[in-house]
C-alpha cells in the first residue's frame, strides 16, 4: 500500500490555512517552541509504548494475580512429595504422674478385702520414642503427572493473560494517540475559525461582505469550540483507561510518545497457514489441551483407586520408665532399655465402594467429552476470528487508501472553491460546505489509519505472535 503524499494532520492544517489567505488576514503569531513549557522538574513523563507495556506487566492487578498462581505450582509439587516421603516422628519426652486412692485389697486367695486403712498410691511415667512411618498409596504416583498438567494449565493461563494485557495496553495507547492527534487537529481548526471570524468582521466593517457571512462564521466557531471540548473529554478518558491498565501507583502526569503506525498489505498473509498455526499453538488452544489432559489423568487416577493398594510401613524404638511409689515425672533418661518395633501392612480399596467409583468415572468421562467439544469449539472460533480479522484488515486497508484519496481531493476542491468565490461565482455557504467536507474527510482518514492498526493488534492477540512472524509463516517478507 502506498503511503499518503502528505500526512493527515498537514492536510487539515493546509485546508484550515486556506481561508485566511484569500480573506487577507494574517495568521496569528505563534509562540516560540518551549516558551510555555514547564521546568524540567515539572515536565510530565514522556511515556513510550514499550514503557507502558513494561509498567503494565509489573503493576497490572489482574496479571499480578495470574503470576501469583504460578507460585502455587511450587507449593503443590512440594505437597505431592510430602505425601509419599516417610514421615519422621520424634518424642523427646512424654511424662505423666498419677495418684490412686486404694480402699480395697486382696486376701491370700485373691478375694477382695476392704482395707482397714485407706492408702494413696503415687505412680509416674516417662517415655521417649523415635519412629519413621511410610504410607504410600500407589495411585498417588499418578498425581505427579496430574499436578504437572495443572501447573502447565496455570502457565498457559498466565501466558494468555499476558498476551491479552499487552493487546489491551496497545489498544489503549492507540486510543490515546488518536485522541491526542484529533485534539491537535481540532485546536488548529478552532484557531483558524477564529482568524476567519476576525477577518470577516473587518471585511463586514468595510461593507465588503454581508451579515450572513459573519453569522455563519460565528456558528462555525461555536461548533468548533464544542467539538474541541468533546475531543478533550475523550482524550482524558483515554488517558485514564491507559493509566488504569498500567496500574502503577507511582505514575504521575504523563504524555505519550506517538508510535509509528506501520502500513502493510494484508493480502500477502497466508490465511490458511495462520489458521493452522492458531489451531495448533494459540494460547487459548494450548490452555484447552492442558485442561483436556488433566481430565484424562483424572480417569486414570480414579481407576487406580479401585484396584491399587496402599502400602504402610513403620519402624520405631522407645524406652519407658514406670515407677510405683517413686518419682519418674520429668525423667528425661529412663532406666529401661530400648524397645524396637516394625510393621508392614497392605490395604486394598474397599470393594463396597466399587459402584460409587464407577459412577464417578462415568462423570469424568462425560467431563472429558465436554472438554473435547469445548476445545473443538475454541479451534472453530479461532478460525472464524482470524479469517474475520484478516478480512477486516484488507477492508480497512482499502478504506484507508480511499479515505486518504478523498482527503486529497477535498483539499483540492477547497482550493478551487476559494478561487471561484474570489471571482464571485460561488457563494460563501458553498465555500463553507467545501471546507467542512475537507475537514471531515481528513478526520475520516485519520480514523481509518487507526482502525487499521487496531485490527492488526486484534490479529496479533488471537495468534499470539507479531505480524512479522505471521508473514514468515507463509514465506512472506
Amino acid at each position: 500500500m502506498r503511503a499518503p503524499a502528505a500526512g493527515v494532520a498537514a492536510l487539515l492544517v493546509a485546508v484550515a490555512l486556506a481561508v485566511p489567505a484569500w480573506l487577507g488576514a494574517e495568521a496569528p503569531e505563534q509562540t516560540p517552541p518551549g516558551a510555555d513549557t514547564l521546568t524540567s522538574a515539572q515536565d510530565p513523563l514522556q511515556l513510550t509504548l514499550e514503557e507502558a507495556l513494561r509498567r503494565a506487566e509489573q503493576n497490572n492487578p489482574g496479571y499480578r494475580q495470574a503470576t501469583f498462581d504460578l507460585e502455587r505450582n511450587v507449593l503443590d509439587r512440594r505437597d505431592q512429595w510430602l505425601n509419599v516421603l516417610p514421615q519422621p516422628q520424634i518424642n523427646y519426652l512424654s511424662t505423666s504422674m498419677g495418684w490412686t486412692r486404694q480402699t480395697v485389697t486382696e486376701d491370700n486367695f485373691g478375694e477382695p478385702l476392704e482395707r482397714e486403712a485407706v492408702e494413696t498410691v503415687q505412680t509416674s511415667r516417662s517415655r521417649q520414642a523415635l519412629g519413621l512411618t511410610l504410607s504410600l498409596n500407589l495411585g498417588d504416583l499418578l498425581d505427579f503427572r496430574q499436578q504437572e498438567d495443572q501447573a502447565r494449565m496455570r502457565e498457559y493461563s498466565t501466558q494468555n493473560q499476558l498476551v491479552g494485557l499487552r493487546a489491551e495496553v496497545r489498544q489503549a495507547f492507540l486510543d490515546l494517540q488518536e485522541r491526542q492527534t484529533a485534539l491537535e487537529l481540532e485546536e488548529e481548526l478552532l484557531e483558524m475559525a477564529r482568524v476567519n471570524r476576525d477577518a470577516a468582521e473587518r471585511l463586514y466593517a468595510l461593507a465588503l461582505r454581508d451579515r450572513i457571512d459573519l453569522v455563519s462564521l460565528e456558528l462555525d466557531l461555536a461548533e468548533q469550540e464544542n467539538s474541541l471540548e468533546e475531543t478533550r473529554a475523550e482524550l482524558e478518558s483515554a488517558r485514564l483507561s491507559l493509566r488504569n491498565l498500567m496500574g502503577d501507583p507511582a505514575l504521575g502526569e504523563f504524555e505519550i510518545v506517538p508510535t509509528e503506525i506501520e502500513l502493510f498489505d494484508p493480502g500477502e498473509l497466508d490465511v490458511e497457514a495462520l489458521v493452522r498455526t492458531a489451531q495448533r499453538s494459540s494460547p487459548d488452544v494450548l490452555q484447552g489441551e492442558a485442561g483436556l489432559r488433566a481430565e484424562e489423568r483424572s480417569i486414570s487416577r480414579l481407576r487406580s483407586q479401585q484396584w491399587l493398594p496402599t502400602i504402610s510401613a513403620s519402624w520405631g524404638t522407645s524406652r519407658q520408665g514406670f515407677v510405683r511409689g517413686g518419682d519418674a515425672f520429668f525423667d528425661v533418661n529412663p532406666d529401661a532399655g530400648w524397645d524396637r518395633s516394625m510393621s508392614v501392612a497392605v490395604n486394598f480399596p474397599d470393594l463396597g465402594q466399587y459402584l460409587q467409583r464407577q459412577n464417578q468415572q462415568r462423570r469424568n468421562e462425560l467431563a472429558i467429552r465436554d472438554q473435547e467439544e469445548s476445545l473443538r469449539q475454541t479451534r472453530n472460533q479461532l478460525e472464524q476470528e482470524i479469517r474475520d480479522l484478516v478480512n477486516q484488515l484488507m477492508t480497512n486497508a482499502r478504506g484507508l487508501e480511499i479515505q486518504e484519496r478523498r482527503a486529497e481531493l477535498a483539499a483540492e476542491q477547497v482550493e478551487l472553491a476559494r478561487e471561484q468565490y474570489r471571482l464571485g461565482r460561488l457563494s460563501y455557504l458553498e465555500l463553507q460546505g467545501a471546507q467542512e467536507q475537507a475537514a471531515q474527510s481528513g478526520r475520516q482518514a485519520l480514523a481509518a489509519r487507526f482502525s487499521f492498526e487496531r485490527a492488526r493488534v486484534g490479529l496479533e492477540r488471537s495468534m499470539g505472535m507479531s505480524v512479522q512472524e505471521m508473514f514468515e509463516l507463509g514465506g512472506g517478507r
